[in-house]
Formats: structure tokens, C-alpha cells, sequence
């Protein structure tokens, strides 16, 4: 949204001031490369890791994982830890828990007392997928044709988007209310004569000729006489 508001206000200046990366529902670290990412926003296509974020629980000998990066799953992530196990790759773990739960995202990993937490996530950061790349492509359709966009296109066609839903909001509700505004000219002209207009309605005698006779008596057009001969007298 941020971004969105600076391109309409300040279009000169760059949305990496306000939006510096990416937002992923599951969380986790993006290792940041300035550089890198507004090449990215630019040119539409890029790549960067993603960390998995955890806290070592030295008490109780046990790091918990807490966000991981949205390439992968818990599950991909212990199926990894355990293939380490298996393989004689990580000496380190004596068990390894998923505790997510309605709170959020755990992933429990009991250490044995020898091992060092922070080398021991060194490790499983190269080994399994608790780090993870995120490749991106921003291609998108717009009228219809394919093209890659950087965040600035995108945001502008965006923009452009909005603002033609807009005015086709106003104008729908302008035409509503000028439709409205000119039934009731038509109205005020006869509520200055409302004798007048009953009495023509009265003394037509084919149905047909009340909306001509009031166009004529009154000098309004057919949809206004319309609405007249419509109202209860």
C-alpha cells in the first residue's frame, strides 16, 4: 500500500524506500543484497535466499524453527534433518519434533549435549532446506499480451486499472443522479400547476394521449411525462 501511495504522490522516487523486499506469509530471513533486489524490481526477474528464523532454548538443549522460508513445508524440512541423520551427516540431533499448532509454526530439534546450536543450524542451513533460493519471474498479462514487468510497471498498471474503476463508478452513479435530477425538473414544472396536470389527465379520454397531452401542457419530454403520469394522483 505504502509503495502504491509513494508511485501516485512521488513517482520519481524508487519504491525500494518503502517496500526494500518482498513480504512472505511464512516468514523467515531474506539474506539482502540492495543491489541485487532493485535490479530485481527493475527488470522483473530475480533471485534471492531465503533463512529460516530460530531460537536456541540452551536449557532445555533444544533450537526451535519458528519460520521457514515459502519454498518449502515443515514437513520437506524434517524429511531433510532425518535423510542428514540417516546419512551420518549430522551427528548432532537426537530428535527432531514438527509442534506446529494453532499458535503457529514449530519445528522442534533436540541437540545432544556436545554440540554447539549455532554451528549445528551452519550446517543444516547448507544441508537441508531451511535455507532456501526464491527465483521470480513477473510475467503477467496485460490486455491480454504476456510481458515481463518490473514493480514499477506493475504498480502503474495497477494504478491505471484502479483509476478507470473509479471514474466508471462515478460516472454510473453521475448518470443515476442526472437521470433523477431531470424527472424532477419535469415534476417541479407541473407541481407549479398541479390543477393543471390533473386536469389533463382527467379530461383525456384514451390513455394513450395522457403522456403527449402533458408533454404538450408542461413542454417536457416523454420520460418525464412518463414519471408524472406513473405518480399516484
Amino acid at each position: 500500500c505504502e509503495a502504491a501511495i509513494l508511485r501516485i504522490r512521488e513517482p520519481e522516487r524508487d519504491v525500494i524506500e518503502v517496500m526494500p523486499a518482498p513480504d512472505f506469509s511464512t516468514g523467515a530471513q531474506i539474506l539482502y543484497d540492495k543491489d541485487a533486489m532493485k535490479k530485481a524490481y527493475a527488470e522483473g526477474r530475480g533471485s534471492f535466499k531465503l533463512r529460516s528464523v530460530y531460537h536456541v532454548d540452551k536449557k532445555s538443549r533444544v533450537i526451535e524453527i519458528t519460520q521457514i522460508p515459502f519454498t518449502t513445508t515443515a514437513e520437506a524440512i524434517i524429511d531433510g534433518v532425518i535423510s542428514a541423520i540417516k546419512s551420518g551427516k549430522i551427528t548432532e540431533v537426537s530428535d527432531i519434533r514438527n509442534e506446529t499448532d494453532l499458535h503457529g509454526l514449530r519445528i522442534a530439534i533436540d541437540y545432544k549435549r556436545s554440540a554447539d546450536p549455532e554451528k549445528l543450524m551452519q550446517k543444516l542451513f547448507k544441508m537441508t532446506r531451511m535455507e532456501d533460493s526464491y527465483s521470480f519471474n513477473m510475467t503477467v498479462l496485460l490486455d491480454g499480451t504476456p510481458k515481463v514487468l518490473g514493480v514499477d510497471g506493475i504498480l502503474d498498471a495497477w494504478l491505471s486499472w484502479r483509476r478507470e474503476c473509479v471514474v466508471r463508478e462515478l460516472r454510473y452513479d453521475l448518470g443515476k443522479k442526472q437521470k433523477e435530477l431531470h424527472l424532477l425538473e419535469g415534476l417541479a414544472k407541473v407541481l407549479l400547476d398541479i390543477d393543471k396536470a390533473i386536469r389533463i389527465i382527467r379530461q383525456t379520454e384514451e390513455d394513450a394521449q395522457v403522456i403527449p397531452n402533458l408533454m404538450a401542457g408542461f413542454d417536457i419530454d416523454e420520460e418525464q411525462a412518463t414519471f408524472i403520469a406513473e405518480i399516484k394522483l
